[in-house]
């Protein structure tokens, strides 16, 4: 059984092909029946393609850094969500890869089968709220780059897109 993103259930769910519908499938927790999702879609759910507006200390918290991130492409930092990291190394201007609330990590786990699969919940981190992760390749499931460090992606991504399904080359 195949998995993909319910925006009924809002959550990656099982689901199964609908016959005779060569593209269609239906959630099998609550039925609803929708188009069958890209691998990308379904990969990243929760996932985007974001710039990073702005990078404060976490106050008192020697590791942590408040970073405010424009995950829609405005440039309003009131609609930027607010993530916290112990990432070394984040700057403005970055395009990095997020994971959102509701998102799998890492990118195309499950839940049932994978210990190390979570999915992700607006939290509190050093006492700061945070709304979502900042991904390293191997949250993102791509070869290459160092654990724990941020996945910086070249600037023809467009904000608010999926990532792509692999590490761009020519990445900064």
């Amino acid at each position: 059984m195949s998995t993909a993103f319910c925006t009924s259930c809002d959550s990656i769910q099982p689901v199964e092909d609908i016959e005779g519908q060569e593209n269609m499938v239906f959630c099998v927790t609550c039925g609803e029946e929708f188009e069958k999702p890209s691998l990308a879609d379904t990969l990243y759910a929760n996932y985007s393609v974001g710039v990073v507006m702005k990078v404060d200390l976490v106050p008192k918290k020697k590791d942590l850094k408040k970073v405010l991130i424009d995950v829609i492409g405005d440039g309003d930092e009131d609609k930027c969500i607010q993530v916290v990291t112990n990432a070394k190394y984040v700057d403005p201007g970055w395009k990095v890869v997020v994971a959102l609330e509701n998102a799998i990590v890492p990118a195309g786990a499950s839940l049932s089968d994978d210990t190390n699969a979570v999915q992700l919940k607006k939290t509190s981190v050093g006492g700061v709220k945070s709304e979502g992760m900042i991904c390293d390749s191997g949250m993102l499931q791509w070869t290459g780059g160092a654990k724990g460090a941020i996945q910086r992606l070249p600037d023809a991504y467009a904000i608010g897109d999926k990532p792509p399904l692999s590490r761009p080359s020519g990445e900064q």
